[in-house]
């Protein structure tokens, strides 16, 4: 809600749309689906991530790209952020999601990829500009939410819940203004460059 306030403030003529404004589960699918009808530019997925063990070391922040996960650690993630599937109708949906099927895809989202990195690019320096936070890196994985949108997507892992260190700062109001700021400005750096490479 910070970043859209942000963003409704210092950004006229951008519109935002919340795939949801208050604390209720909204079915993966529909989330892509919601930006697509509102005829998105750009689909942010904001998170925060979390380990098994409470009170854990893990620290700092990631951004996603939707690709098969390379790595244990974004294969776990995606698996975790992926299992809320449980709480829907019809998770029989994702069956066909296997890691052939993301390679396909991936490859329609081909079309978005090469600005859904240069987002992740501005995304990552402007949380090391406007935090103290670790940077884990931008990443891939294949998160179910991201499948659905058919426009430059990305998944933002804030930081972890399990680390009580971090999960204070995520609380806390000058935190999220922080973050919020981080998020704020990496999509007006993206729009800026989005402008002149389809102005030339």
């Amino acid at each position: 809600m910070k970043v859209g306030e942000y963003i409704k403030k210092n950004m006229p003529g951008v519109k935002v749309v919340y795939t949801r404004d208050d604390d209720f589960f909204v079915e993966l699918y529909k989330r892509g689906k919601i930006a697509n009808e509102k005829g998105g530019d750009l689909f942010v997925s904001i998170h925060c991530n979390s380990t098994p063990e409470r009170n854990s070391k893990a620290r700092g922040f990631e951004i996603y790209l939707l690709r098969p996960g390379k790595t244990k650690d974004a294969i776990d993630i995606a698996n975790i952020e992926n299992s809320v599937i449980k709480y829907e109708d019809n998770p029989a949906r994702y069956k066909e999601l296997d890691d052939e099927n993301y390679i396909l895809t991936s490859m329609a989202h081909a079309a978005y990829m090469h600005h859904s990195e240069k987002f992740s690019g501005y995304l990552n320096e402007s949380f090391k500009k406007h935090t103290n936070r670790v940077s884990r890196g931008v990443k891939q994985a294949g998160f179910y939410v991201l499948v659905g949108a058919s426009m430059p997507n990305v998944l933002i892992e804030l930081g972890f819940i399990s680390n009580t260190e971090e999960e204070n700062y995520l609380a806390s109001q000058s935190g999220q203004e922080q973050l919020a700021k981080s998020i704020f400005e990496g999509i007006k750096a993206y729009k800026n460059y989005y402008d002149i490479a389809n102005n030339n």
